[in-house]
């Protein structure tokens, strides 16, 4: 049976790598991926500009830079998942392009992001079996489950299910990174809880625990949560204070490798936004009674099949919650199952839990997902048992009516093997079949859309390099909710496809948590202000929608009409006599306002700030405090934002001067006229304000700002002036990592650790 098991095993992972074959010739994604690739491409631009892998200021920048590409810049790596794009362009430049380059064998970064995707989608049963032969189930049973692992089905509910990854789905490649990872955290966490003296497991429990919250923050968080029913092996005290010293050694064994991550990310959270944009169902899940109805209708395991994974999920359900061993992934399975059903159900207490407020709980279908994987050979190994008892009655029953004494423990072997192949075989049959037609459409939409991307690809790649001659600016190809939704290159957006080309986008929003995410989408196609405002200097659209008259052709390549806009550039000269106190929820309106009104146009640009206790510059006319999202207080006075004026009006329209710009890396340098009657000036950056920006006047540091809608500025005074804006590194991040890399080398070397 062992040599079956490894049989079933390099089956399936013969199967998915022939089914999802077709995944590693995309020539561009229509879905998150998109975003992916956008995060591998400047991360790769950051080796490439940081002298990697050999300058000391190479690590620091690959874990913490600016992404300019949308939403008017924001540090993602910061706040977002960043190993598994420093672990891709790492390995390309160390180890696959030397490699292939010795064949004289073309590999580019694109081609091998998606080989990476691919075979990890391809040997995740890999990962799935290895855990289940830790937590002691037999190599046959383990085979099975991992062959199922690879063939859940849902209406695409962000689940471990095929949709999430494949190109006709979702794309989400970060939560296929932590996935990975996952079973052999949870196997290891159980095997450390389940011994007393082996520490082996707490260490490779810290390492596959990490792996997966690095690989995506959210992912990680179920794993971490997913350990808490190991602790209820038994109800003995001595041995839950155990189990619970270990979890805590586990924990702080994940918070210390990430905390240079996860500390600055809680420090400067009030920067990182919650969208308006996201659905509340993304936030509050779906409810005990949508849960229930899915389950029970087979969608969360079988959908549009025959609850086949879902019969045996019970099974293994009721198996393993009476056996004492087995009990605590009984356990799992429920918590994931009450984790699912989330705030619409539970309300304010779930958001006791660190995180919950800004998660988005209908993800926590992966944990029932990952918890099933551990009742699935539960299931099989109850069946199997079940075939065996019921053949070995019948044939001692038939045996003993004829009368024959014969030993038929070897007959009933046989009939025994031979009905479970046929049930196991027809059940395999129908539950791969549903994945079979998936991927055959994913398939058939692929080679589609590579004959069409490659029938203008000339065009656009002549689009691209006569963008990359003109000086730096945004793009606006359309939005979503506009032209721009129809207007593609094979089967993806425009808008898209800039982002992984290191290009910087307007409009288009794979990522919501920037200040200025929100107020982007106020941007009117006919409004030449709107274009300076985000500096978007041009338009790339099949024809002229009713663009400003200043908006002039420039050239067509193709299908592609590329249009040139007159805009200050990335800075400009503005009056800031008026300061908003607020926080990151309550500014949305209020810069909405100000959009719109005519200071806006006049050039006065009001200070804003969500820190607690503001800087203030001497000299502002005018502080409100926002309550709430149209509410303000002035003078212990409470007004409405659409009752009560909130604007200064300035005394006379800025009228600075920008004499040049230049980009060089993350530096955006300039040299600003500013008038004799201009008080209270500011050069003002046309990106998102963040901490880690700083700003020089004339070679000196100064006090940075934001104004509206949420860029960055510095004080001006009259005359000519150089102004550098810089993205730097996190120094927390920088200090963190390095103790963490020395304390956990001396650690691991003055202590010995066997970790095999």
């Amino acid at each position: 049976m062992k040599l079956i098991g490894y049989l079933i095993l390099t089956a399936a992972i013969i199967f998915n790598l022939w089914l999802y074959f077709p995944e590693t010739q995309i020539l561009a994604d229509p879905n998150d991926n998109i975003f992916q690739y956008s995060l591998v491409y400047r991360t790769n631009w950051v080796w490439e500009n940081y002298g990697c892998p050999l300058s000391l200021s190479c690590l620091p920048n690959l874990i913490d830079h600016n992404v300019p590409t949308w939403a008017e810049g924001y540090p993602l790596p910061f706040y977002y998942t960043h190993i598994p794009q420093i672990v891709t362009v790492a390995s390309y430049h160390l180890f696959i392009k030397p490699l292939f380059s010795l064949f004289s064998f073309p590999a580019t970064l694109y081609a091998y992001y998606n080989w990476t995707k691919y075979l990890l989608l391809a040997f995740f049963p890999t990962s799935v079996f290895l855990a289940l032969l830790l937590v002691g189930f037999s190599p046959f049973t383990a085979a099975l489950t991992a062959l199922f692992s690879s063939h859940f089905s849902t209406d695409g509910l962000y689940a471990a299910d095929p949709t999430s990854f494949l190109w006709r789905g979702y794309g989400l490649t970060s939560q296929l990174y932590a996935l990975f990872f996952l079973p052999l955290a949870l196997a290891f966490t159980y095997r450390a809880l389940a011994q007393t003296t082996n520490n082996r497991n707490v260490f490779w429990a810290i390492v596959f625990l990490t792996a997966t919250t690095a690989g995506h923050l959210g992912i990680g968080i179920i794993g971490l949560l997913s350990t808490l029913p190991f602790l209820f092996f038994d109800l003995t005290a001595s041995h839950l204070k155990e189990r619970l010293g270990k979890i805590i050694k586990i924990y702080a064994g994940v918070f210390f490798l990430l905390a240079y991550w996860i500390i600055p990310i809680l420090l400067e959270n009030k920067y990182h936004i919650i969208s308006f944009w996201d659905p509340i169902w993304k936030f509050n899940s779906y409810g005990a009674d949508e849960v229930v109805r899915q389950f029970f209708q087979g969608e969360i395991f079988d959908f549009q099949r025959a609850p086949i994974l879902t019969y045996l999920v019970i099974i293994g359900f009721f198996v393993t919650l009476l056996n004492t061993k087995l009990f605590p992934f009984s356990l799992l399975f429920v918590l994931w199952i009450l984790f699912y059903f989330g705030r619409t159900t539970w309300g304010g207490l779930i958001d006791l839990i660190p995180g919950m407020k800004d998660f988005h709980q209908h993800r926590f279908i992966v944990g029932v997902h990952i918890a099933s994987l551990f009742l699935l050979p539960a299931s099989i190994g109850w069946i199997w048992r079940m075939i065996g008892k019921t053949i070995n009655w019948l044939t001692t029953f038939i045996t003993s009516k004829a009368g024959t004494a014969k030993n038929t423990e070897g007959m009933q072997f046989v009939f025994s093997s031979l009905l479970f192949t046929i049930l196991f075989s027809i059940i395999i049959f129908f539950t791969i079949s549903k994945t079979i037609d998936y991927a055959r459409l994913n398939t058939k939409w692929i080679g589609e859309a590579n004959n069409a991307y490659r029938y203008d690809e000339k065009n656009f790649q002549d689009l691209l390099a006569y963008l990359n001659t003109l000086p730096s600016g945004r793009i606006y190809a359309g939005r979503p909710g506009n032209w721009g939704k129809d207007f593609r290159l094979g089967s993806t957006q425009l808008y898209m496809l800039f982002g992984i080309t290191g290009h910087d986008i307007s409009q288009f929003l794979p990522e919501t948590w920037s200040p200025l995410s929100e107020n982007e989408q106020n941007f009117d196609e006919r409004v030449l202000e709107d274009f300076n405002l985000l500096n978007i200097r041009y338009v790339v659209a099949p024809k002229n929608y009713d663009f400003p008259k200043e908006a002039k052709l420039a050239k067509k390549f193709g299908p592609f009409e590329l249009y040139e806009v007159p805009t200050t550039g990335w800075f400009d000269i503005v009056t800031s006599p008026e300061f908003v106190k607020t926080d990151k929820n309550n500014y949305i309106n209020i810069v909405h306002l100000w959009q719109r009104s005519y200071p806006r146009r006049w050039n006065m640009y009001p200070l804003i700030s969500v820190e607690k206790n503001p800087d203030i510059p001497e000299g502002v006319k005018r502080v409100i405090t926002m309550t709430d999202e149209v509410t303000y207080q002035e003078n212990k006075q409470v007004r409405n934002i659409f009752a009560d004026y909130p604007f200064v009006f300035p005394e006379a329209t800025v009228s600075g001067k920008i004499k040049s710009e230049k980009v060089k890396g993350q530096t955006y340098e300039t040299t600003v006229e500013v008038p004799d009657n201009c008080t209270l000036c500011f050069a003002m950056f046309k990106m998102s304000y963040h901490p880690n920006w700083q700003v020089k006047v004339d070679g000196n540091v100064v006090s940075k700002y934001a104004v509206f809608p949420y860029y960055l500025a510095a004080p001006v005074t009259p005359g000519t002036h150089t102004v550098e804006f810089t993205y730097y590194p996190s120094k927390l991040k920088i200090i963190l990592l390095s103790l963490e890399i020395i304390l956990g080398l001396l650690f691991l070397f003055r202590k010995k650790i066997k970790i095999f």
